[in-house]
């Protein structure tokens, strides 16, 4: 077998690296329930809002990184079994203000095992890799002209300012473990300990829909 793989075969084992973890996921899933898995629709909406219990709309959707259409579907199943409520911000009416209940605060979600399937790397093989990827989803944040780093900073600055740093870190490192913080959870609204590469988050700017959250 040649050392060398062309760009086809690449594309190929990505197209089939995705597939297997998405085949993955719902296997896991089955049985438990919507709200179980923190990491994907409806479940991870209660994941962010357990950390957030009283967010925006507008914020929700950056961190969840979904479009405010697929998010509004997520929210009315939520609010129709009783989980969420929503209602227009005291301070401006045009804000939809998404809140936890009791119901909510009550859900029970599992931890997701976030170490597969890479536990077959070592930590330099991880860390590489997420660099590599990194590269790659900047090229095509790049060509897709989907990256608005100052739109995204902008959000950023005032978020923080009326969350405080804490809570707002917390979220930013739960939207980039897709719904659960981990031990190395950072935000890019600061520098990177790692550095810029080799973390493996999503610098984008704009909701991209790409966890597919419907749920």
């Amino acid at each position: 077998m040649s050392d060398i793989i062309n760009e086809k075969d690449l594309f190929e084992k990505l197209m089939r690296l995705q597939w297997l973890i998405q085949r993955h996921q719902l296997q896991n899933r089955r049985g438990r329930g919507p709200f179980a898995d923190p990491t994907r629709g409806q479940g991870r909406v209660l994941a962010i809002l357990k950390m957030q219990p009283e967010i925006s709309t507008k914020d929700l959707s950056y961190l969840l990184d979904i479009r405010q259409q697929s998010l509004s579907e997520l929210l009315g199943k939520l609010e129709k079994a009783g989980y969420i409520t929503r209602e227009p911000s005291d301070n401006d009416k045009r804000v939809m203000v998404v809140k936890l209940t009791d119901k909510g605060r009550d859900a029970r979600q599992e931890k997701p095992d976030f170490s597969y399937p890479f536990d077959c790397l070592s930590p330099e093989e991880q860390l590489a890799f997420g660099g590599y990827l990194e590269r790659v989803i900047e090229k095509l944040e790049a060509d897709l002209g989907v990256d608005k780093k100052e739109d995204m900073e902008q959000w950023m600055e005032k978020t923080r300012s009326r969350m405080g740093d804490e809570a707002f870190d917390h979220l930013m490192a739960m939207r980039g473990r897709g719904g659960q913080p981990s031990g190395n959870a950072h935000s890019h609204g600061r520098p990177c300990e790692r550095g810029t590469r080799g973390c493996g988050r999503n610098r984008s700017g704009r909701p991209l829909d790409r966890h597919g959250d419907q749920e």
